[in-house]
């Protein structure tokens, strides 16, 4: 049976869509082309897969995959990205239907707005794009500090980016599992570098380190999404904790 045959059936997987693939795959980060602005940030992707590869010996493909939301039940990854800077369409009753069994089956959507403080039309195209993948939630809740994308890889206290809009992410959950985030600080915008290794875009405050907190929240957010919540389980709060106070 195909993936997507099996998607549209309404099955609920335990286990996140990358699990499903065969062992020559590689995971893909792949960025939805929603908006005018989509692909701006597609060369961070490009970093953080080389990052991604270095630390965590994870076999990534370098670069994005493009697809459209109707296209992501269709697609072996896991992780979904929607970038940009202004209002975006809602997606159609069959594209957010494909979302929504992408999200339950163990896959993840990052938005990532760059765009200044004042201006908040990506953020509510965000909230329109969810309450029609899932119309019984009221909209996004500020992901608490204890959440696994704050401890999947690195132990972080709050969410970072290129601005310094937000000392967090927000996002919608269902049970115990998390289908799509929010950064407000254009996380992506942190991690991009031209092909001569350049950043492109200057950090509105902090520098290197902050940058580093932006690559270990995105390696976090791909560890969560390949592992779903294993560091909640039993054995990790203590440990975790504990590691928190030193």
């Amino acid at each position: 049976m195909e993936r997507r045959t099996f998607l549209l059936t309404g099955a609920s997987l335990l286990l996140s869509p990358k699990l499903l693939a065969d062992e020559t795959s590689r995971f893909q980060y792949c960025l939805l082309k929603v908006g005018n602005h989509w692909q701006e940030r597609k060369r961070a992707l490009v970093k953080l897969s080389f990052e991604i590869r270095k630390r965590c010996n994870i076999p990534v493909e370098t670069s994005a995959r493009e697809i459209t939301s109707g296209q992501a039940a269709t697609i072996n990854s896991p992780f979904f990205i929607i970038s940009g800077r202004e209002s975006f369409p809602e997606p159609t009753v069959e594209h957010a239907r494909m979302m929504r069994l992408v999200l339950g089956a163990g896959g993840i959507l990052l938005f990532d707005d760059m765009s200044p403080e004042s201006d908040d039309r990506f953020y509510q195209s965000a909230i329109a794009y969810m309450s029609k993948v899932y119309p019984e939630m009221s909209g996004p809740s500020i992901i608490p500090g204890d959440h696994a994308i704050y401890q999947s890889y690195y132990l972080l206290k709050g969410a970072k980016g290129r601005l310094n809009k937000k000392n967090y992410m927000e996002g919608w959950t269902r049970g115990h599992r998390t289908g799509a985030f929010f950064s407000h600080n254009d996380l992506l915008g942190a991690m991009e570098a031209d092909k001569l290794g350049s950043w492109s875009h200057n950090m509105e405050i902090g520098g290197g380190f902050r940058r580093e907190l932006c690559f270990r929240l995105g390696i976090n957010l791909t560890y969560y999404a390949l592992t779903l919540n294993y560091k909640k389980d039993r054995a990790f709060p203590p440990i975790i904790e504990r590691r928190r106070r030193q």
